[in-house]
């Protein structure tokens, strides 16, 4: 049997006790392992060489973290507030190559915005300040699917879940403002917010929400993980079998 598909998490930096880290979400890990049937290989800080060795990777994955790309990178005003220089860096650089060489790429959260703005688009703070559940509840419940976004006709999410409105949940506030001239909409919420969209020629999606936390029992979140997936099989040309994807349930026509 083919060895698994090696993709490329990219990941943030943090400060344990003063200590910087460079980390990611193990729910990150367990879906694109159990769903997707990848094996990950994280990567952090800039990574300048990444670029010249795309090759040795099979897709790439940038998820999602509460520090906002940094306004210079897409010409806003400069704010008070933390950033991540190294992970800037990284998604500015490896995206538009990732893109050009036809490598699948999967974006969440923060993974839309740095691929709005690797293409020339711009992001928004939003007016009430957030656009997401109710983060006094547990973690959990937090990221259960609990708002529609609309799909357009047409769309790679609409042809890929079949269904022109489906459940998600988003937690996040900044949006896309300015849509890059190379990203087409996939997914959009009834207060006009982006949620989701495609690029290039090969499997590029990126969602506002966060498909990962149930990515193993909801629909949604199962169908596109697994559809990336058969995207780095594919670019691997190897038969590693993928797990079957859930039935699709629980969504609205």
């Amino acid at each position: 049997m083919s060895a698994r598909p090696l993709v490329a998490l990219a990941a943030s930096a943090e400060s344990v006790d003063g200590v910087p880290h460079t980390a990611v979400r193990e729910v990150y890990v367990r879906a694109l392992e159990r769903v997707s049937g990848c094996a990950v290989a994280v990567v952090g800080g800039p990574a300048p060489g990444l670029v010249d060795v795309l090759d040795r990777f099979d897709g790439v994955v940038f998820g999602g973290h509460q520090i906002d790309v940094a306004p210079p990178r897409y010409g806003g005003w400069p704010r008070l507030a933390p950033v991540d220089p190294d992970r800037d860096e990284l998604a500015l650089r490896v995206l538009p190559a990732a893109l050009r060489a036809g490598l699948p790429v999967l974006g969440i959260c923060r993974g839309l915005q740095e691929l709005n703005v690797a293409l020339g688009g711009t992001l928004r703070d939003l007016p009430d300040g957030s656009h997401r559940e109710d983060v006094s509840q547990p973690r959990d419940r937090q990221y259960r699917p609990a708002h529609d976004v609309h799909l357009p006709e047409g769309g790679v999410l609409r042809q890929l879940l079949g269904y022109a409105k489906v459940p998600v949940n988003s937690l996040h506030h900044q949006a896309i403002d300015r849509v890059a001239p190379d990203l087409r909409v996939e997914a959009v919420a009834d207060d006009g917010v982006i949620e989701a969209g495609s690029a290039g020629d090969g499997f590029c999606l990126a969602v506002q929400w966060h498909p990962e936390w149930y990515a193993e029992t909801d629909p949604v979140s199962t169908a596109i993980f697994h559809a990336f997936g058969v995207a780095a099989r594919l670019a691997a040309r190897q038969d590693f079998p993928l797990p079957r994807p859930m039935s699709s349930i629980g969504m609205n026509s």
